[in-house]
């Protein structure tokens, strides 16, 4: 059977905002938005966007290897630091965020732990550096995952 690209993707995208726990995002897309374009009141907004994929070539007559890569962002708001402390601290707001998408991603709970989106692939994985961007001189946070997708 053919790559279908986009239905795996569409299918990440289901599985981490179909989450119940995802529910604290006020706005999610599969279409990247700036931090500025995106208001207050929209957040925390998760978006999704395509990096570009990997081939790894094993032999003559062998299928590639290949990986395919996207970023999740996600946007949290806060208060004006200039009045006072914010609340919540931004940097709780980042890690609630992690937390959900870490646990939504790697633990799918079967005994090999591995999520392959109901096998349309052979696994998902967050790559190594989670990047927390936390707003100590403006209102607004943010927090990047890497994922990666290996297929057949």
């Amino acid at each position: 059977m053919a790559l279908n690209r986009d239905a795996v993707f569409q299918a990440l995208f289901d599985l981490i905002t179909n989450d119940p726990r995802a529910a604290i995002f006020t706005m999610t897309r599969r279409f990247l938005r700036s931090v500025d374009a995106t208001k207050l009141e929209q957040m925390p907004a998760l978006y999704t966007f395509q990096l570009p994929e990997t081939r790894e070539h094993k032999g003559t007559g062998l299928p590639p290897k290949r990986t395919l890569r996207c970023v999740y962002v996600v946007y949290y708001g806060t208060s004006n630091p200039d009045e006072g402390e914010p609340s919540p601290l931004p940097a709780t707001l980042l890690n609630t965020a992690a937390d959900i998408i870490d646990d939504i991603v790697s633990n799918p709970g079967n005994p090999g732990n591995v999520q392959t989106l109901g096998g349309l692939v052979q696994h998902v994985y967050i790559e190594p550096d989670i990047k927390p961007y936390e707003g100590l001189l403006q209102q607004k946070s943010v927090i990047v995952f890497a994922l990666g997708i290996l297929v057949p």
